[in-house]
């Protein structure tokens, strides 16, 4: 006869599965390193309004022109320190990225707390254009912008159930 195998101490196999929320964390990385190079880029844009309308290559500054008369013509203030303001906006926007981010990154080794991070991050990122500038908000950010962070936001929160630490 056989001897019997005891159960006691096998340890259990334990899977590695791949979720879509691993794919979601990689696409959102991406898409946080690229909202941060525009968010910074606007930023030394509009804090430097007077140094690019003396700099001898006009390109940047015309661009940036177009998107001023865009902001007056719907009321918003133009002067150095409504500018100021617009800078500061795409400043505070910058920094939430790098908050957001954090979630990202805790969700991707599927830590519950990251999802409740990345969350409230990324609806005051949304919420900070209209807190700065009230009903005009859409005018200074895209709606495409609004309507991606809250798809991924969305996205996200339909993986919560692999968020299993």
């Amino acid at each position: 006869m056989g001897k019997k195998k005891s159960k006691k101490n096998k340890a259990p196999k334990v899977e590695e599965v791949f979720h879509a929320i691993k794919i979601l964390c990689v696409m959102s990385f991406v898409g946080f390193i690229l909202a941060i190079l525009v968010d910074t880029g606007n930023y030394m844009s509009f804090s430097s309004v007077e140094e690019l309308k003396t700099a001898i290559n006009q390109a940047p500054y015309e661009k940036l022109e177009t998107t001023i008369d865009k902001f007056e013509s719907v009321g918003l203030d133009v002067s150095q320190s409504g500018l100021d303001r617009v800078a500061f906006m795409y400043l505070v926007r910058t920094l939430i990225d790098i908050l957001a981010m954090v979630g990202v990154v805790l969700m991707f080794f599927e830590i519950r707390k990251g999802l409740i991070i990345y969350t409230i991050f990324q609806f005051i990122y949304v919420l900070v254009p209209f807190l700065f500038f009230g009903g005009v908000a859409l005018v200074v950010i895209p709606y495409k912008s609004v309507a991606i962070t809250l798809i991924y936001v969305a996205l996200f929160t339909s993986q919560r159930k692999y968020l299993v630490k």
